[in-house]
């Protein structure tokens, strides 16, 4: 996973400030930022009774939602990091993928507030030296 950041920290720990920061700065340098946000419990974007859920309660693997506004692709099963990543790189080409949460993967990483990880860049207000790092890495792959 070549292009792929962790943000990580405890909950409201400003993971997701922290990433809304470096998108509208490294959008702002010309950069393709795509995200992904890992959410640890039971979740579902399909709402149950409409369409989309029945097409998956039918037994389509991968359902997609199109507006002209939205395209939201369902896949009715959960994924490792690795496989989204994969998809996102083939789909959208992103010059970098940035993951809130995922602590325990093996990726660069960010570390928001008071979690201590191993070999992460510590995130105190100095989103400069942020910045800096996560382009010198996009440089690098």
């Amino acid at each position: 996973m070549k292009n792929v950041i962790g943000i990580c920290g405890y909950h409201n720990s400003g993971k997701t400030t922290l990433i809304e920061k470096l998108i509208r700065r490294l959008r702002n340098e010309g950069y393709k930022i795509a995200t992904i946000k890992n959410i640890p419990k039971r979740f579902s974007i399909d709402t149950e009774g409409k369409d989309t859920w029945k097409h998956g309660q039918a037994g389509a693997s991968v359902v997609v939602a199109s507006s002209p506004d939205e395209t939201a692709f369902i896949f009715k099963r959960g994924m490792e990091l690795k496989e989204i990543a994969d998809i996102l790189n083939e789909i959208v080409h992103p010059d970098l993928i940035l993951v809130e949460g995922r602590k325990m993967e093996r990726i660069p990483k960010i570390s928001v507030g008071d979690i201590e990880l191993e070999d992460a860049i510590k995130y105190e207000d100095n989103i400069d030296e942020i910045q800096s790092w996560i382009q010198d890495f996009i440089r690098d792959e």
